[in-house]
């Protein structure tokens, strides 16, 4: 697709200028190669190139406004969603979209409530994410966001052109690069990893520190450019407030980076402040002393089988409970159907994989590691006789299963994780972050880390 004249270029902006603009805090961005961009903000539409398709459905048809859009690694691979003025949803896709697409658009067409609904992310290489509602599928993307996407779901598939599945609740946003880096999120949560050390730092100043659930549920828009030759292109958008213009962070490659968006900062005069708890972070076992719930028809409440170990959370009062169940499900339940399993306070899984998370992106400066991370802080769980002497005569000071443990907290464990995590540990990219004098000792330490890993991939079920 070759660069516009003045003249097509007017005709663009006539047509995106008959758009409605979308609301407060939607955002799209759409990265292509050869310098195509398609950008739309609450202020209204941009682009560099459209498709001959997009132009002529923007000028003749009724387009209330565009809901979606994406650039594949073709000149004629794309998609875009339209939001009609009667209040329908369409969308028309490029003649060269990945083939492997092809069969799941084909396979929702017979279900309008699904083919109105449908998202395509395309990416470079033919790599792509599509989705409606709950079902996806995907090609050629990372392999570490592949495996979130597994993890979201209730099910999965997959053969050798296309991984498919059915989520647990739908996908709001997905973008990745070839190098590794990504972000994903749903209703149920986010995950993401970025390769390139200024991306990292450019993801940290929207933040101070670890963000908490509800400082992620700030971002309105994550976006990668997949056709960049480095993971360096993305914007980082949250939401707007008090009619200020919305905090941002966008860079791209090969230019000085945008940033409106800094941490909050801290008032060191003494205050009141009204704390809003997170989610505990700790629980104590119990064991299920009946079966189904105190009042049979109050949802609220958590359905229990006798005999069925439990998680309990957190004291309401009154002996009532917040416990946990099967598959994650949480409820209340009444003490007296509880045998509570001693007063020993367990650390929440995912809660201390964070922990970890954070203390690694902090280390892991290049440059700059003096000592190697503490893992036996985050992990002491095994208590296997025979794994002591190892435990006690490495400078790890943990055995496979203890780290089997931490990382099965980050809820995305499979092989295919374990083997992008992996690489973090090889020693001679580990190297990359160690002062100069302490590298061979600190080289050894990852390698034991390494082999750990190893054998946890060893260790999993085929196909997982």
């Amino acid at each position: 697709m070759a660069n516009l004249d003045p003249s097509e270029a007017v005709t663009i902006a006539t047509a995106l200028g008959r758009l409605d603009k979308l609301k407060t805090d939607e955002y799209i961005t759409a990265f292509g190669p050869d310098g195509r961009q398609f950008f739309a903000t609450p202020n209204g539409y941009s682009a560099t190139q459209l498709p001959v398709e997009v132009l002529a459905d923007l000028t003749t048809k009724r387009i209330k406004r565009v809901a979606w859009a994406s650039y594949g690694s073709h000149t004629n691979s794309w998609f875009f969603a339209y939001e009609m003025v009667d209040g329908t949803c369409t969308f028309r896709v490029g003649a060269a979209v990945p083939p492997a697409l092809d069969p799941f658009i084909e396979e929702i067409k017979p279900t309008p409530p699904l083919l109105t609904t449908l998202r395509v992310q395309l990416g470079d290489n033919n790599s792509f994410i599509a989705w409606s509602k709950t079902s996806w599928a995907c090609h050629g993307i990372p392999a570490a966001l592949e495996a979130e996407l597994c993890q979201m779901s209730w099910t999965h598939m997959r053969s050798d052109t296309i991984t498919r599945g059915l989520l647990q609740s739908e996908v709001k946003q997905a973008t990745w690069h070839g190098d590794g880096s990504y972000y994903v999120e749903s209703q149920e949560g986010r995950g993401w990893k970025f390769e390139s050390d200024s991306t990292q730092q450019a993801w940290s100043r929207l933040w101070r520190g670890r963000p908490s659930r509800k400082e992620l549920s700030e971002l309105v828009l994550v976006a990668v450019d997949p056709h960049a030759p480095v993971g360096e292109t993305f914007a980082f958008i949250k939401k707007q407030h008090d009619a200020q213009e919305a905090p941002f962070v966008v860079h791209f490659y090969g230019e000085p980076i945008y940033v409106t968006a800094t941490p909050p900062t801290q008032d060191t005069r003494l205050q009141r402040v009204d704390i809003t708890p997170d989610e505990p972070a700790h629980f104590r076992w119990a064991t299920s002393k009946r079966d189904g719930r105190p009042h049979r028809g109050e949802s609220r409440e958590l359905e229990l089988n006798k005999g069925q170990r439990i998680k309990v959370w957190d004291d309401k009062g009154r002996n009532w409970f917040i416990a946990e169940g099967r598959r994650g499900v949480k409820g209340w339940v009444h003490g007296s159907w509880l045998d509570l399993c001693g007063s020993k306070v367990h650390s929440d899984p995912q809660t201390t994989y964070l922990e970890f998370q954070e203390e690694m992106r902090r280390l892991l400066v290049p440059g700059q590691l003096h000592a190697f991370p503490r893992l036996h802080q985050y992990t002491n769980a095994c208590s296997n006789a025979a794994c002591a002497p190892l435990k006690s005569s490495t400078q790890l000071g943990i055995c496979v299963h203890d780290l089997q443990t931490l990382l099965q907290g980050s809820g995305r464990y499979s092989c295919a994780w374990l083997k992008e995590e992996r690489n973090v540990w090889h020693p001679d990219k580990f190297a990359r972050f160690c002062v100069a004098g302490r590298k061979e000792q600190l080289k050894a330490c990852a390698q034991e880390v390494f082999v750990l890993y190893g054998v946890l991939m060893d260790m999993c079920e085929p196909g997982e």
